[in-house]
């Protein structure tokens, strides 16, 4: 697997959306109503507009595969990834989780931290933080009984100390 790596665009607004509509992700998700486009839009302007954040579009062999997304907020990154359905359970998260993670040092320096909410009923995205490094610190409720596990970047990654919570 060699992969590709470049900052996301509006030119992916199309891609991006459908990736984050897809039921899995939406599933998995802090709300799982559909994304309507034209919001989409306007959240995908700000988003590439803004200082504090990052969203990396990786592919295989010029095939779009999914997408990193870091959004900062002190000394706090929270990770946020998603893998295109049709390219779920090869190997790309961890691949692509494990290539973002220099690019927030790079970016922001190793203070800030990545963390991650993963909801308790998603194993796959836990196993896959896990096998990237992360670490759990905490738990959090994310309404109508949904508890998501705190996960963060560890020094061994390459990153500092902190003690700020998500």
């Amino acid at each position: 697997m060699a992969l590709g790596c470049r900052r996301a665009m509006m030119a992916d607004a199309d891609l991006l959306w459908r990736w984050a509509n897809d039921p899995l992700t939406r599933a998995n998700s802090s709300s799982t109503a559909p994304i309507p486009y034209a919001e989409h839009l306007d959240w995908l302007r700000r988003r590439l507009g803004s200082e504090t954040t990052e969203i990396w579009i990786f592919s295989d062999g010029g095939t779009p595969v999914g997408q990193v997304r870091f959004d900062r907020a002190g000394d706090v990154a929270l990770t946020s990834i998603s893998v295109a359905s049709e390219h779920r359970g090869r190997g790309f998260g961890r691949a692509m989780l494990t290539e973002a993670l220099p690019k927030v040092r790079e970016r922001w320096g190793p203070a800030v931290r990545p963390k991650a909410l993963v909801l308790d009923r998603n194993p796959a995205s836990l196993a896959l933080f896990r096998a990237c490094g992360f670490r759990m610190v905490g738990r959090v409720e994310r309404g109508l009984g949904r508890g998501a596990v705190v996960l963060e970047g560890t020094e061994r990654m390459g990153f500092t100390k902190t003690t700020r919570s998500v």
